[in-house]
C-alpha cells in the first residue's frame, strides 16, 4: 500500500516537473496570468505556482496557487484557457475554485460533445416545480438546466436540418413525463406534436396538419380562455402561479413553424365582418406571449427565422430564452439576439452540426459557435441526443 502511494506521489511530481517550463511560458504571455514586479536586481515576472498534480482520476488535475488579487475568471477567459490547454498539450481545460487562494485545473483530452449526448428523462411522480430540465451541454460536457416554472418563454430559430427538432424532442420528452405538465400547441407537420401523443392527455390540446386552419385558431382561442380563467382565479397578493399539480398543470404551448401557419391563414376564408384569419392568430399569439407567464403557460415558438413579421417586435421581447441554430442568413442572429451579436456573425451559417447560439437576454457573449448571457454565459452548446437522429422520435414517443 505504502509503495503504491509512493509510486503515485513520484509520478505526480514528475508530471509537474514536465509541465513547469511550458506553464511558465504560457503564463508570461497571457494577460492576467502574471504580474511584473520591479526589484533591486531588475524586473521579475511572478506567475501562479504550480503546486502539485492529482493523477488519481480519469483526467490529470493541477493544483495551482493564485497570485494575490488574481481571479478564477483570469484562468477561465477564452484566450487564457485555450492557450493553457495548447501549451500543456491538452485539448481543453476545466477550472474550479479551491478555497480563496487555489484553483484546480483539469486537463481534458478529446471533445466531450463529439458524439451522442443523451437526454436524461425525469423519474415518474416528480413535479415541474421541483425539476430542472436539461436543455444542453456546454463545451466541457456539463449539463445546462432550466427551471420551466421560473424560466421565460422560448424562441428557437434555425434553418432546415440545423437541429431545432432535435432540441425540441429532447426538451419536450423531459417535460411530457411530468404529471403536472401539459404539452399543447400547433404543429402543421404533425411530427413534433400529434402522433407521438395519440392516446395521451396531451393530444386533445394539440392541433396538427394543414387541412384545417380554423382548428389551429380554435385551439389558441381555447388556450386564451384557459389563461383568462386562471388569471381571474389568482389568489390574493399573488401575481403568478408557481405550484402545479395534475389537475392544474403548467401548460407548454408549442408553436411549430408558426410562419407557415400564418401563410396558410392569409388565404383562409372568414365570415363577413370578421378579422382575417392571420390577424386573429397574431392577436391570440400576442395575448399568450404577454399574459401567459403569470397564468402558468410557457410558449415555445419554433421558426426558421424569427422575423418581426412572424414573431412580432414587441412579442419577441417577451421571448426571454432565445436559441439560434445554423442560419442561412447570419443577420437573423442579430435580429433575435441583438446588435451585440454582430461581432460574432462569422461561422453562424456553417457551424458544426447541432451547435447553437443562445441567450437569456438580447445580449450575447464571446464565442464563434454560441453566445449567451445569464445562466448560459458565453458557452459553446450542443443540443441533447447529439447525432443520434434515428432515436429522437422514439425518445419523444416513450416520454409521451
Amino acid at each position: 500500500m505504502w509503495s503504491r502511494q509512493r509510486a503515485e506521489d513520484r509520478a505526480a511530481r514528475e508530471f509537474v516537473d514536465r509541465l513547469v517550463n511550458p506553464w511558465r511560458r504560457v503564463c508570461e504571455r497571457v494577460p492576467g496570468l502574471s504580474h511584473t514586479v520591479q526589484v533591486a536586481s531588475g524586473t521579475t515576472i511572478v506567475i501562479p505556482t504550480l503546486a502539485r498534480a492529482d493523477l488519481s482520476g480519469p483526467d490529470p488535475v493541477l493544483v495551482v496557487r493564485k497570485i494575490h488579487g488574481q481571479l478564477i475568471e483570469d484562468f477561465r477567459a477564452d484566450e487564457a484557457s485555450r492557450r493553457i490547454a495548447a501549451a500543456l498539450g491538452y485539448d481543453r481545460i476545466r477550472v474550479y475554485p479551491r478555497g480563496s487562494e487555489w484553483v484546480r485545473i483539469e486537463l481534458l483530452i478529446g471533445d466531450p460533445l463529439d458524439g451522442e449526448v443523451p437526454a436524461p428523462l425525469a423519474g415518474r411522480g416528480l413535479s415541474v416545480s421541483d425539476v430542472e430540465i436539461t436543455i444542453a451541454r456546454d463545451e466541457l460536457g456539463n449539463p445546462l438546466r432550466q427551471s420551466w416554472v421560473e424560466g421565460p418563454h422560448v424562441c428557437i430559430q434555425g434553418a432546415t436540418r440545423s437541429g431545432k427538432s432535435v432540441w425540441c424532442y429532447s426538451a419536450l420528452a423531459q417535460l411530457a413525463r411530468l404529471d403536472d405538465v401539459l404539452i399543447a400547441g400547433s404543429d402543421l407537420s404533425g411530427l413534433l406534436l400529434g402522433r407521438p401523443y395519440v392516446g395521451t392527455r396531451h393530444h386533445e390540446w394539440q392541433a396538427t396538419g394543414s387541412a384545417d386552419v380554423e382548428a389551429h385558431r380554435d385551439l389558441l382561442v381555447r388556450l386564451v380562455a384557459e389563461m383568462d380563467t386562471r388569471i381571474r382565479n389568482l389568489p390574493p397578493r399573488r401575481d403568478k402561479f408557481t405550484r402545479f399539480h395534475a389537475g392544474f398543470p403548467l401548460i407548454v404551448v408549442v408553436l411549430e413553424e408558426f410562419a407557415g401557419l400564418l401563410r396558410l391563414a392569409s388565404t383562409a376564408p372568414v365570415e363577413k365582418g370578421q378579422p382575417k384569419m392571420r390577424e386573429q392568430l397574431l392577436a391570440l399569439y400576442g395575448r399568450l406571449v404577454s399574459e401567459g407567464h403569470k397564468a402558468g403557460l410557457r410558449l415555445m415558438v419554433v421558426t426558421q427565422r424569427a422575423d418581426a413579421t412572424v414573431v412580432g417586435g414587441f412579442e419577441r421581447g417577451q421571448l426571454g430564452l432565445r436559441i439560434s441554430f445554423r442560419l442561412d442568413d447570419p443577420e437573423a442572429l442579430v435580429m433575435l439576439h441583438g446588435q451585440s451579436a454582430r461581432d460574432h456573425l462569422e461561422g453562424t451559417s456553417s457551424p458544426r452540426p447541432g451547435s447553437r447560439w443562445s441567450s437569456t437576454r438580447p445580449a450575447v457573449g464571446p464565442g464563434p459557435r454560441t453566445a449567451a448571457d445569464g445562466p448560459l454565459g458565453g458557452r459553446r452548446l450542443r443540443p441533447l441526443l447529439g447525432r443520434d437522429r434515428g432515436r429522437r422520435g422514439a425518445l419523444h414517443e416513450v416520454a409521451a
